[in-house]
């Protein structure tokens, strides 16, 4: 199952179908608190996050996961279309996608980390 946390729920929802349409199963979190809930009730394979949410940011979240050893494991794919997003400092994601990115780049990038491959990270590239 892939949790996609964002609370542009049009993204979110975007994001979900394509993935759905490709054969994945996918929930969705409008913030990062209620992905920290869905994640401590049902197992996940992937994490993929907004940056730029209030509240919690989803570097914060990711940070957060990355300490707890229960979701330490947890590939994360962060994404932002906010020059802001502070994921220079932060180690605590395994790739990054710059929005808006193409949907088949999102797939590479979900395969990607499903099937255990450390991608090269892609921090300031515009997909």
């Amino acid at each position: 199952m892939i949790l996609i946390v964002d609370d542009d729920v049009g993204m979110a929802e975007t994001c979900s179908m394509f993935l759905e349409a490709h054969g994945f199963d996918v929930s969705i979190a409008a913030s990062g608190a209620e992905a920290l809930s869905r994640l401590g009730g049902a197992p996940h394979t992937l994490l993929i996050s907004d940056c730029a949410m209030p509240e919690m940011s989803g570097v914060e979240l990711s940070e957060n996961l990355k300490a707890d050893p229960a979701t330490a494991r947890l590939p994360i794919l962060l994404m932002s279309a906010s020059l802001r997003c502070d994921i220079a400092k932060s180690t605590a994601y395994d790739a990054f996608l710059r929005k808006p990115f193409l949907a088949e780049n999102l797939l590479i990038e979900v395969r990607k980390l499903l099937k255990g491959v450390n991608p090269v990270r892609n921090d300031f590239s515009e997909v």
